[in-house]
């Protein structure tokens, strides 16, 4: 108790130090309603000619496109998967405990994170990504249906789960020597501390609900791999991807920015101060060619004037 006490006075610290927001003196455009299927339609036109491989770079020409057809300041939403749910979700259990079982779904492959388009229309924000959905979303409906993956697969590793501790219990029950007993007993343990650490009962009727939480900064989801599921973060549409918001946050520190950034010592105001020279303000056109291997190959463009 105590030492959970100290981190969390050490995150609320951290966290409570000036840090410069990826949606620092910029605001969205606002558009009226009749102007959202004509956005979609934007999007979804430039959207037909792409893969399926990389959101930020779709995201970015998608972005563009509507600032330089339509005159859209738009925003974006960047929705991050901790460690947590890499691990225990997309990864089913295959380290730790879940070896028990050797349930082996590695073909899940974990998503670090995903990112989208986001308009003002009369004060709403609308999500605009024709890859995932048929239509236009609400931020709530856009990350409610990212969460449901997750909800499906927490559900999935429960039941493994419960039925390992079902088989467990009945060895347990039927064994009659104490070292055996003891086995099964640490088993059950290892489990009944793997569910209480995934937030879920052994009762199989339970609901499950995954609710990806706001915040302002990527070094509030760095801190919290372990005790949450997912974030989700406004951003201008000036960044590209997590890394540029690391730089925003960190400067350039010694460490891969493409991943949590988990060390405190970079969480520092020293640290934070640094971000004040990655400020996006407007288009990378570097970023922007990048983001043509984005299209398939018969649609391949090499000039941002065909976009």
């Amino acid at each position: 108790m105590k030492m959970s006490f100290i981190l969390m006075a050490l995150t609320f610290t951290t966290l409570s130090l000036a840090q410069v927001s990826p949606m620092r003196d910029y605001e969205s455009s606002e558009h009226s309603k009749k102007d959202l299927n004509i956005y979609w339609n934007t999007v979804k036109s430039v959207s037909d000619k792409m893969k399926q491989n990389d959101c930020f770079k779709r995201a970015h020409l998608w972005s563009y496109k509507l600032e330089k057809e339509h005159n859209v300041k738009s925003k974006k939403v960047f929705i991050h998967y901790t460690d947590k749910f890499n691990k225990e979700l997309d990864d089913l259990g295959n380290r730790g405990v879940g070896l028990i079982f050797r349930r082996l779904f590695s073909s899940n492959v974990g998503w670090d994170f995903h990112v989208a388009p986001v308009v003002n229309i009369g004060g709403q924000d609308f999500v605009l990504d024709p890859k995932l959905r048929d239509r236009p979303t609400t931020v709530k409906e856009f990350t409610s249906y990212l969460s449901s993956r997750g909800e499906k697969l927490l559900k999935q590793r429960q039941l493994d789960i419960i039925k390992g501790l079902r088989k467990l219990r009945n060895k347990l029950a039927q064994t009659p020597d104490s070292l055996g007993r003891m086995k099964y007993q640490t088993e059950i343990n290892e489990l009944e501390k793997k569910l209480k650490y995934l937030g879920v009962s052994d009762k199989e009727n339970e609901k499950i609900t995954i609710t990806c939480k706001q915040v302002k900064h990527i070094s509030e989801f760095d801190l919290n791999q372990e005790n949450e599921w997912c974030f989700y973060q406004f951003a201008s549409m000036y960044y590209y991807g997590p890394l540029q918001l690391r730089y925003l946050n960190y400067g350039d520190i010694p460490v891969d920015k493409r991943l949590p950034v988990r060390d405190r010592k970079y969480h520092t105001q020293q640290y934070y101060n640094d971000g004040e020279l990655f400020i996006n303000t407007d288009w990378d056109y570097n970023e922007l060619e990048q983001s043509f291997d984005e299209f398939t190959l018969s649609n391949r463009i090499s000039n941002l004037k065909d976009l």
